[in-house]
């Protein structure tokens, strides 16, 4: 669980000399796991990726962006406390560039099930609430 926490991850200190550059992200969630893997689902499937799940682990592949290669993404779902569960994204084939922009896009759409803290919830309340004046 440690090397899950980004702010206690110690990989860095043991994987010197190592490509350390891991396309991986995560987001917090407080929806029940079977509305996270199902919203996660529609929005691949609506970015017209094939998508296998099993148990808390979804797999997520088709054609790159460019059309030239193969991408897939691993998601899995752990349960943090009763109450917030992490998912966990990898990037398994393709291009980084790809995935990287895969993923903006892909959580983007997922805007109603990623948990903000109260903080982060209040800075975007702000921030909608200066754009509508101008």
């Amino acid at each position: 669980m440690i090397m899950l926490s980004q702010g206690l991850n110690l990989a860095s200190i043991f994987d010197r000399g190592q490509d350390t550059m891991k396309y991986q992200t995560r987001f917090v969630t407080q929806k029940p796991v079977k509305v996270v893997l199902t919203s996660m689902e529609v929005v691949a499937q609506s970015m017209g990726f094939k998508t296998h799940i099993r148990n808390y682990k979804m797999r997520i592949e088709g054609i790159s962006a460019n059309k030239k290669s193969h991408f897939s993404v691993i998601l899995e779902v752990f349960e943090v406390a009763p109450t917030f569960f992490m998912v966990d994204i990898q990037k398994a084939a393709g291009d980084a560039s790809e995935y990287l922009k895969f993923y903006k896009n892909f959580s983007s759409n997922l805007e109603d099930i990623i948990w903000k803290s109260p903080h982060e919830t209040s800075k975007l309340k702000t921030s909608k609430n200066r754009s509508k004046r101008h």
